[in-house]
């Protein structure tokens, strides 16, 4: 519309008056006017306002608020949105008064011809309302910044949430079609053929990259286990394979242990000779000189530990958690995110533990999503395994506290060590002693199996087997 156009609407618009400090927010009541027209002059128009404005608060005025509720009522009834229509909503809504009256709703569509240039118009209807809330959140963080009372953590963990949410609205993208879809696709089969099917961040093992792929941006993958079977081991040979080996940035997110016991496992790790038990008591022969010998050989830690992360905050939110990975993101990309362990962590959902437990699951998914790179998290199975009689082998059920953990994981792996059991053979004949197996109990985007690793727990590593199925021997 042009400005003449809107000039007999403008006219008959009521008065808003700036607040008291004298800013008006940043507003644009002719494009208001503009895109709710055209929405009831044409039915394509009203499914392109609701796909891109989903919800009433991208408006500023009222009134204006009032109209579109009325117009997405119509529309998800089934029903056209058009002038009588909308005011006959709006009655049945109550609204109609306090909205203008049917005089308000037909100056909306009295000088709107087409809609022509309707997506331009609520990309720029977004942005007005994005300035609204960041000033509105500044504005209430200002406010509690003087609260002695608020934790500043949960502070900045709670700002974080609601601009990533803010930035998700503004990121709405359109469908694709299958042609425009077609090349793209086959872009990224030659670069597997390339990789060798190694889509994602390499595993370090063999056969479960053949399983995965690697593990895949976007995805969570659940790590579970009962205690001793090696699930902090292998989150830190996940972590190292990503960051020291392939220079993906890594961040492990460790509630229940610190760092310096971390880096201590991560030395025994690789440094051959030693166990994590001997470093932690100090059981070194040849006294301090053979800690220079040990500091020399692990010296992969500093030179490419630039690139692993580690944070031991305790009791850490999903909030929190989030507001973390987006710091470092901004710094440098991350390619892979570890948490240990689910359990550990705070929701946001104030209730019993399995709802709380459902909104960490959700933060963990969406956070993939937003990072566009790997979760993996770790997760305690409830007790029910070592009731049951035979190898014990978990079971999907034996999550813990909640369905939500299987229902948003794209893939569950759970590690089992027969030799824990007093059990000599797997089920194809390989030996248990010095070997884990982790089942792929869940995989959404391939298929489940089961992959047999070697591994020392003594020194925290995992390895490939020989190919005379004889695990590696340290």
């Amino acid at each position: 519309m042009s400005e003449n156009q809107l000039q007999p609407y403008a006219a008959r618009r009521p008065a808003i008056s700036a607040p008291a400090g004298g800013h008006l927010p940043p507003q644009a009541l002719d494009l208001e006017a503009a895109v709710l027209g055209a929405a009831m002059l044409e039915a394509d128009a009203q499914r392109t306002l609701l796909a891109l404005l989903p919800n009433e608060e991208v408006f500023y005025y009222t009134a204006h608020q009032q109209v579109y509720l009325a117009i997405r009522d119509l529309v998800q009834q089934g029903s056209h949105a058009d002038l009588l229509t909308v005011v006959a909503q709006l009655r049945h809504r109550g609204t109609l008064a306090r909205t203008g009256g049917p005089h308000f709703v037909a100056g909306l569509t009295s000088r709107i011809n087409s809609a022509a240039h309707l997506e331009t118009h609520c990309r720029l209807l977004q942005e007005q309302h994005a300035r609204r809330v960041v000033i509105r959140v500044g504005t209430e963080l200002t406010a509690h910044g003087y609260d002695q009372t608020r934790d500043p953590l949960e502070l900045l963990a709670d700002a974080q949430n609601r601009l990533t949410s803010l930035h998700r609205t503004l990121e709405t993208r359109p469908g694709q079609t299958a042609a425009a879809a077609f090349d793209p696709t086959f872009d990224r089969l030659a670069q597997a053929v390339q990789q060798c099917g190694l889509t994602g961040i390499p595993t370090g093992l063999t056969a479960l990259d053949g399983l995965t792929g690697g593990w895949q941006p976007g995805d969570l993958v659940l790590l579970a286990a009962r205690p001793a079977m090696g699930k902090t081991a292998a989150l830190l040979h996940f972590a190292r394979t990503a960051a020291l080996d392939h220079g993906h940035h890594t961040a492990i997110f460790s509630l229940e242990m610190p760092t310096l016991q971390l880096m201590q496992r991560m030395v025994a790790s690789e440094v051959p000779g030693y166990s994590n038990s001997d470093l932690r008591r100090g059981n070194l022969p040849g006294g301090l000189e053979q800690v220079a010998h040990i500091r020399e050989q692990a010296q992969r830690l500093r030179t490419h530990g630039h690139a692993l992360h580690l944070d031991d905050t305790p009791g850490l939110s999903i909030q929190q958690l989030r507001a973390k990975c987006a710091r470092l993101h901004a710094q440098h990309p991350l390619g892979l995110v570890l948490v240990d362990y689910i359990q550990l962590m705070r929701g946001d959902t104030k209730g019993n533990r399995e709802q709380e437990v459902g909104s960490i699951s959700r933060g963990l998914k969406e956070l993939a999503k937003e990072l566009n790179a790997p979760v993996i998290a770790l997760s305690q199975l409830s007790r029910d395994v070592e009731k049951r009689g035979g190898e014990k082998r978990p079971l999907l059920s034996d999550l813990r506290e909640s369905g939500s953990l299987e229902q948003d994981a794209d893939c569950i792996v759970f590690m089992w060590r027969g030799e824990y059991y007093n059990i000599a053979e797997y089920e194809n004949g390989t030996a248990t002693a010095d070997t884990v197996l982790f089942d792929i109990a869940k995989h959404r985007n391939g298929a489940t199996d089961e992959v047999i690793a070697a591994c020392s727990m003594r020194r925290g590593t995992f390895s490939n087997l020989t190919s005379s199925n004889v695990a590696v021997k340290y």
